[in-house]
């Protein structure tokens, strides 16, 4: 009997029927098309693929890590910002960005 586990005093072994499928976990979209992922964190952003036959793939999406620059406001309501942008740097973070994909 090459593939099946047999024990003589409980018949025949669960994991002959079983094997190594993990359990399949559905899930329901609500009225506006949301659905609760789970031991997935709240604000976590995914890029969808929509595939053939109603496959969705879902593919977290990395926060890139880069300077944060806040504006300050003036006191006529206007806005400037604390760092000078030149064209160059500007260009090159461009670059930088398109080439490391």
């Amino acid at each position: 009997m090459a593939g099946r586990t047999v024990r003589a005093d409980k018949g025949v072994d669960l994991s002959l029927f079983l094997g190594d499928n993990p359990r399949m976990i559905t899930l329901k979209a609500d009225s506006r098309s949301r659905v609760k992922l789970p031991d997935v964190k709240p604000g976590t952003v995914f890029q969808v693929t929509t595939g053939a036959a109603g496959q969705f793939t879902l593919l977290e999406v990395a926060p890139k890590d880069g300077p944060i620059v806040n504006p300050v406001r003036r006191k006529d309501g206007s806005y400037k910002w604390p760092v000078k942008l030149s064209r160059e740097k500007i260009a090159a973070a461009i670059r930088a960005d398109r080439d490391s994909r």
